[in-house]
């Protein structure tokens, strides 16, 4: 038979103690006594090392380059201008291309030209297109800040790729960039401009 378990009781647990008031009045009294005996000091143990004094220098800070780590890092400048430039080329080649279709200039030898054609194009160079001036300097400028590290002694250095880069576009659309692409560069050197500035 099982017993009935009334409230305040738990099966398994012993009576709790009496509470004895002069036992924790003497514990109290005897814990005031060392307080006021022993003041509370910090104390901190050092084992083990001995600490050696270090000295900076600047021999790491000035340490020259030899011409090979110079030929290196040139080099690497050199190749992330050119991606510049190539991308700058790119983008620029397939948003005057889009433009040209949209206006329907220059396709009669390569077929007909379809509506869908035509409307996709006016779709990629509109305001918030694929081509439009907005996501392609977008897109230039954050790449020219990526490849320079966020260094922005490099201006000069990213300006030029992206002149080159509108430049050969230029040539190989038959030395004319249509307007778009004109807007394009002005917001791609405007907003190069603040970041530079910043």
């Amino acid at each position: 038979m099982i017993n009935q378990i009334k409230p305040g009781q738990y099966p398994g647990s012993a009576k709790p103690a009496a509470y004895d008031k002069e036992f924790v009045s003497r514990q109290n009294v005897e814990k005031d006594e060392q307080k006021a005996s022993n003041p509370k000091t910090d104390a901190v143990a050092i084992t083990g090392k001995n600490e050696v004094a270090v000295t900076y220098s600047n021999s790491v800070v000035n340490k020259k380059l030899d011409p090979s780590q110079l030929a290196s890092l040139k080099s690497m400048a050199e190749q992330a201008n050119e991606n510049l430039r190539r991308i700058v080329e790119q983008l620029i080649l397939k948003q005057g291309k889009s433009h040209e279709i949209f206006q329907i200039k220059g396709f009669s030898n390569q077929g007909e030209v379809s509506a869908k054609d035509i409307e996709e194009a006016r779709l990629a160079i509109s305001e918030d297109g694929e081509f439009g001036v907005k996501a392609v300097s977008d897109r230039l400028v954050e790449f020219a800040k990526t490849i320079s590290g966020g260094d922005k002694s490099t201006f000069e250095e990213l300006k030029g790729a992206i002149d080159q880069g509108f430049q050969a576009a230029r040539e190989a659309l038959g030395g004319y960039l249509p307007e778009i692409c004109e807007e394009t560069y002005r917001e791609t050197m405007r907003k190069l401009e603040i970041w530079a500035t910043e």
